[in-house]
């Protein structure tokens, strides 16, 4: 299916007398215009006057090309769960034609939002394709803690199979591995002390190797710029949990360390990142996948 076709789903509260243009025909004025680069009404209904005949080889446009003010007030007639659903099926469609991509959840607070109370401004949290440089869902939460539960919504309704999700420390949750798996995607996930037992469990295992000096190379990558040298180097082992471990975290297949050495100036500092996986330690693109998370946090 094509935009149009999926757009054809999009309700709306306008009465039939008050339908004088075709709900189509706006949305796909508005979602055209928005991808070239229009950024207000005024932008939509320039492009749209421009293109009128690009336009309308796809849709009829009965009455024209409307004014601006016609065009925010159809746009404020959408019912904007209908807009985002179809919106959502046209992008999944158009990733299942071109592969599964990485997909990177991450949560922002918005400029500004900032008020007394810094436990409550305004976050905004994006499900990005990193490799087409979508934006596949945002939704904002009140709060971080937030994130969580606007995360998990996500993967309700967003069509992640066979997709890598990359996540930060936050969202390595149970109940959030267990939709992903459900979902039969997989997933790379920071792991901090916000999961004591699960980071205390990697941290040992990892460091057991490292003392014996058995840790292999999985991938190293180097780079260099503005009197800056980051040297990565990233090691998988297949995870030896105790039964408990094992009973809360069924989908981890692979610990992750990730240990960067930054050298500014001639000095060197040194810090290790661990990361738990759904995929084989004998996956090499484990480090690919971290490296494109950050990709949506820069």
């Amino acid at each position: 299916m094509n935009l149009i076709e999926h757009l054809s789903i999009v309700e709306e509260t306008r009465s039939d007398i008050n339908q004088k243009h075709d709900l189509v025909d706006i949305i796909f004025l508005v979602v055209s215009a928005i991808i070239a680069g229009a950024e207000g009404w005024q932008d939509i209904e320039t492009y749209g006057d421009a293109k009128k005949d690009w336009l309308t080889k796809y849709r009829p446009f009965k009455h024209g090309i409307p004014r601006r003010h016609t065009i925010a007030r159809i746009l404020k007639s959408v019912i904007a769960e209908s807009l985002l659903e179809a919106l959502l099926n046209w992008l999944n469609e158009h990733r299942e034609i071109n592969n599964k991509p990485i997909i990177a959840f991450d949560g922002k607070v918005l400029r500004g939002a900032y008020r007394n109370d810094k436990k409550t401004a305004l976050q905004l949290v994006t499900a990005y394709d990193t490799e087409n440089g979508l934006v596949l869902s945002q939704l904002a939460t009140k709060n971080k803690n937030g994130e969580i539960r606007v995360v998990q919504q996500m993967l309700d309704v967003l069509n992640v199979k066979g997709s890598v999700l990359t996540m930060d420390a936050l969202h390595c949750q149970t109940e959030t591995l267990k939709k992903i798996a459900d979902k039969k995607a997989h997933v790379v996930v920071q792991v901090k002390k916000n999961q004591p037992n699960l980071w205390n469990a990697v941290n040992t295992q990892f460091q057991a190797v490292f003392d014996a000096g058995k840790e292999k190379v999985v991938t190293e990558v180097t780079q260099q710029a503005h009197g800056r040298k980051e040297q990565r180097r990233v090691y998988q082992l297949k995870p030896k949990f105790n039964e408990t471990l094992k009973a809360r975290w069924p989908s981890i297949r692979s610990i992750i360390a990730v240990e960067r050495h930054r050298t500014i100036k001639e000095k060197t500092s040194i810090d290790t990142s661990f990361y738990i996986s759904s995929m084989s330690p004998r996956h090499k693109s484990l480090g690919h996948y971290i490296r494109q998370h950050w990709r949506i946090e820069n």
